[in-house]
Protein backbone atom coordinates (compact mmCIF):
# COMPACT_ATOMS: atom_id res chain seq x y z
CA UNK A 1 0.00 0.00 0.00
CA UNK A 2 0.97 3.48 -0.97
CA UNK A 3 1.40 6.28 1.58
CA UNK A 4 -0.50 9.39 0.74
CA UNK A 5 1.34 12.32 0.06
CA UNK A 6 0.28 15.06 2.49
CA UNK A 7 -1.46 18.35 0.42
CA UNK A 8 0.99 20.70 1.63
CA UNK A 9 3.70 18.30 -0.31
CA UNK A 10 1.89 18.41 -3.24
CA UNK A 11 1.71 22.76 -3.21
CA UNK A 12 5.76 21.88 -2.95
CA UNK A 13 6.31 19.67 -5.54
CA UNK A 14 3.89 21.52 -7.94
CA UNK A 15 1.73 18.30 -8.81
CA UNK A 16 -1.50 19.34 -6.52
CA UNK A 17 -4.63 19.53 -8.76
CA UNK A 18 -7.94 20.69 -7.54
CA UNK A 19 -9.73 17.52 -9.01
CA UNK A 20 -7.97 15.18 -6.99
CA UNK A 21 -6.72 16.36 -4.11
CA UNK A 22 -9.10 19.52 -3.48
CA UNK A 23 -11.16 17.07 -0.66
CA UNK A 24 -8.46 16.66 1.19
CA UNK A 25 -6.98 18.96 4.41
CA UNK A 26 -5.60 21.80 3.39
CA UNK A 27 -4.14 24.28 6.21
CA UNK A 28 -4.25 27.53 5.50
CA UNK A 29 -0.40 29.16 5.76
CA UNK A 30 0.47 30.87 9.01
CA UNK A 31 3.77 32.00 11.38
CA UNK A 32 5.75 29.20 13.02
CA UNK A 33 6.12 29.86 16.37
CA UNK A 34 9.71 29.45 17.84
CA UNK A 35 9.08 26.22 20.61
CA UNK A 36 10.59 27.11 23.85
CA UNK A 37 14.08 24.63 23.31
CA UNK A 38 13.97 23.85 27.13
CA UNK A 39 10.60 21.69 27.00
CA UNK A 40 11.77 19.95 23.55
CA UNK A 41 15.68 19.11 24.67
CA UNK A 42 15.52 19.33 28.49
CA UNK A 43 18.50 19.72 30.67
CA UNK A 44 21.89 17.63 30.57
CA UNK A 45 25.45 17.81 29.71
CA UNK A 46 25.81 20.57 26.71
CA UNK A 47 21.92 21.10 26.91
CA UNK A 48 22.33 24.94 25.84
CA UNK A 49 24.66 24.58 22.85
CA UNK A 50 22.43 22.43 21.64
CA UNK A 51 19.50 24.67 22.91
CA UNK A 52 21.28 27.64 21.33
CA UNK A 53 21.87 25.70 17.72
CA UNK A 54 18.54 24.57 17.41
CA UNK A 55 17.27 27.92 17.96
CA UNK A 56 20.09 28.82 15.39
CA UNK A 57 18.78 26.64 12.99
CA UNK A 58 14.94 27.60 13.70
CA UNK A 59 15.61 31.45 12.70
CA UNK A 60 17.64 30.65 9.76
CA UNK A 61 15.19 27.71 7.76
CA UNK A 62 11.58 29.28 9.34
CA UNK A 63 11.71 32.77 6.93
CA UNK A 64 12.71 30.23 4.30
CA UNK A 65 10.42 27.79 4.56
CA UNK A 66 7.56 30.17 5.47
CA UNK A 67 8.21 32.00 2.13
CA UNK A 68 8.40 29.11 0.21
CA UNK A 69 5.52 26.90 0.83
CA UNK A 70 2.08 26.94 2.47
CA UNK A 71 3.79 25.41 5.91
CA UNK A 72 0.91 26.11 8.96
CA UNK A 73 1.89 26.36 12.46
CA UNK A 74 -0.39 22.92 13.03
CA UNK A 75 2.82 21.37 11.03
CA UNK A 76 5.39 23.21 12.91
CA UNK A 77 6.81 19.39 14.90
CA UNK A 78 8.29 18.36 11.49
CA UNK A 79 10.60 21.93 11.68
CA UNK A 80 11.39 21.31 15.60
CA UNK A 81 12.38 18.04 14.68
CA UNK A 82 14.36 18.84 12.22
CA UNK A 83 15.87 21.72 13.81
CA UNK A 84 16.73 19.24 17.22
CA UNK A 85 17.85 16.22 14.80
CA UNK A 86 20.53 19.10 13.23
CA UNK A 87 21.42 20.16 16.87
CA UNK A 88 21.85 16.46 17.72
CA UNK A 89 24.36 15.56 15.12
CA UNK A 90 26.34 18.55 15.61
CA UNK A 91 26.40 17.69 19.32
CA UNK A 92 27.34 14.47 18.59
CA UNK A 93 29.94 15.51 15.82
CA UNK A 94 31.53 17.54 18.77
CA UNK A 95 32.19 14.33 20.76
CA UNK A 96 33.54 12.43 17.93
CA UNK A 97 35.99 15.55 17.38
CA UNK A 98 36.59 15.53 20.96
CA UNK A 99 37.05 12.49 21.90
CA UNK A 100 37.80 10.38 18.83
CA UNK A 101 35.88 7.92 16.49
CA UNK A 102 37.35 5.35 18.68
CA UNK A 103 37.70 5.43 22.36
CA UNK A 104 38.78 3.45 24.95
CA UNK A 105 36.07 0.67 26.20
CA UNK A 106 35.53 -0.91 29.74
CA UNK A 107 38.07 -3.71 29.11
CA UNK A 108 40.73 -1.53 28.08
CA UNK A 109 40.29 -2.37 24.30
CA UNK A 110 39.42 0.48 21.25
CA UNK A 111 35.90 0.44 20.70
CA UNK A 112 33.37 2.74 18.56
CA UNK A 113 32.75 5.57 20.12
CA UNK A 114 28.79 5.50 20.97
CA UNK A 115 28.50 9.10 19.42
CA UNK A 116 28.88 7.69 16.49
CA UNK A 117 25.73 5.58 16.85
CA UNK A 118 23.74 8.73 18.23
CA UNK A 119 25.26 10.50 15.10
CA UNK A 120 23.92 7.78 12.46
CA UNK A 121 20.10 7.85 14.19
CA UNK A 122 19.75 11.83 13.92
CA UNK A 123 21.70 11.95 10.63
CA UNK A 124 18.29 9.70 9.65
CA UNK A 125 16.04 11.31 11.37
CA UNK A 126 17.46 14.42 9.64
CA UNK A 127 17.33 13.21 6.06
CA UNK A 128 13.40 12.17 6.57
CA UNK A 129 12.64 15.80 7.76
CA UNK A 130 14.66 17.41 4.90
CA UNK A 131 12.70 15.57 2.75
CA UNK A 132 9.86 16.18 3.91
CA UNK A 133 10.47 20.15 4.10
CA UNK A 134 11.84 20.21 1.15
CA UNK A 135 15.38 21.25 2.27
CA UNK A 136 17.13 18.35 0.32
CA UNK A 137 18.84 19.17 -3.06
CA UNK A 138 16.70 16.53 -4.93
CA UNK A 139 13.66 17.33 -2.90
CA UNK A 140 13.97 21.20 -3.55
CA UNK A 141 14.47 20.59 -7.57
CA UNK A 142 11.27 18.59 -7.57
CA UNK A 143 9.34 22.22 -6.25
CA UNK A 144 7.21 23.98 -8.59
CA UNK A 145 6.59 27.55 -7.12
CA UNK A 146 2.89 28.32 -7.84
CA UNK A 147 2.58 31.68 -8.17
CA UNK A 148 -0.82 32.64 -6.29
CA UNK A 149 -3.92 34.03 -8.66
CA UNK A 150 -4.80 37.59 -7.93
CA UNK A 151 -8.27 36.38 -6.32
CA UNK A 152 -6.46 33.60 -4.18
CA UNK A 153 -7.57 35.98 -0.88
CA UNK A 154 -10.82 37.87 -2.20
CA UNK A 155 -11.57 38.25 1.75
CA UNK A 156 -8.07 39.15 2.78
CA UNK A 157 -7.95 37.10 5.42
CA UNK A 158 -4.31 36.39 5.35
CA UNK A 159 -2.82 39.71 4.46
Amino acid sequence: MTATKPISQHFREGTYRPDRHADRLSLPPSDLTEPDWSTVIGDGPDASKVKADASDIWRRIVPALSAATRISDAQREVVVTFCTAQARVWEAERIISRDGLLVVGVNGVLVKNPATTVLNTYANILKAARVELGLSPSAAARITVIAPDEDDDPDGIWD
